[in-house]
């Protein structure tokens, strides 16, 4: 493929848009949003583009660069829920809708909860969700919470992700289990009815996944709800 100079000058002796960096991270954003974060290389985003390698690295930097910055344009993407609502009704509409977003660009989930806040998008929901819990009575341990409950549902997401890399992965887990329905071990047993109800249920794994990921989110709720209120009791 021909490739334009990087200069600005040659791409409009060429009839071409000059290039951006915004422009640069709204194709990675596109090739992360159907190939997934780790689906492209340098060469396949300055090929998407037309332009050398080097124009990226000109305009962004390398790839680690560039995919901070795809980060940064996703959280940004994650509605910030009213500082006024509880605290529980806050986090479930910011994990839920964090799943939501972060679904549509495989791999940022696992990147966030690997290498944390470090994208300019999260300090507003980071501030707001700790200010929140902190009104909710927990203190000095609101940092800590905030970090259980977004590491909690993020990593279900990550999860989800990475069976959709291996879709065969569900049914090799049900064909293992299978063979203990009737063990002596209960616990096998119950495992076993329950991979074998879920592979032959009729709705599509994604509805499954947001079942799940529902009940974990609540689950994750609960406890810290039990756990500030045995908290804040009186010794």
């Amino acid at each position: 493929m021909d490739r334009p100079s990087h200069s600005s000058r040659s791409r409009l002796a060429a009839g071409l848009p000059p290039m951006t960096a915004e422009k640069i991270v709204d194709t990675a954003l596109q090739l992360t949003r159907g190939q997934g974060l780790d689906g492209w290389s340098i060469r396949q985003l300055s090929g998407a583009l037309e332009v050398w390698p080097g124009v990226i690295y000109h305009h962004v930097g390398d790839r680690e660069t560039v995919v901070d910055a795809i980060t940064d344009r996703v959280i940004a993407l994650i509605p910030v829920p009213d500082a006024d609502l509880p605290w529980r009704e806050w986090f479930t509409r910011l994990l839920r809708e964090g799943r939501a977003v972060l679904r549509e660009f495989r791999g940022v989930a696992r990147r966030v909860v690997l290498i944390g806040p470090t994208v300019p998008a999260a300090l507003p929901t980071i501030d707001r969700g700790i200010q929140v819990l902190q009104r909710a009575g927990f203190g000095g341990d609101a940092t800590l919470v905030y970090r259980f409950l977004l590491n909690t549902a993020f990593m279900m997401v990550a999860a989800e992700d990475d069976r959709a890399e291996r879709p065969e992965a569900r049914g090799k887990m049900a064909q293992v289990l299978s063979d203990f329905q009737n063990t002596p071990q209960p616990g096998l047993a119950a495992a076993s009815v329950d991979a074998l109800a879920r592979a032959r249920d009729p709705r599509p794994p994604a509805e499954l996944d947001v079942e799940f990921f529902e009940f974990t989110v609540a689950r994750a709720l609960d406890g810290v709800a039990t756990w500030l209120e045995s908290s804040s009791a009186p010794r």
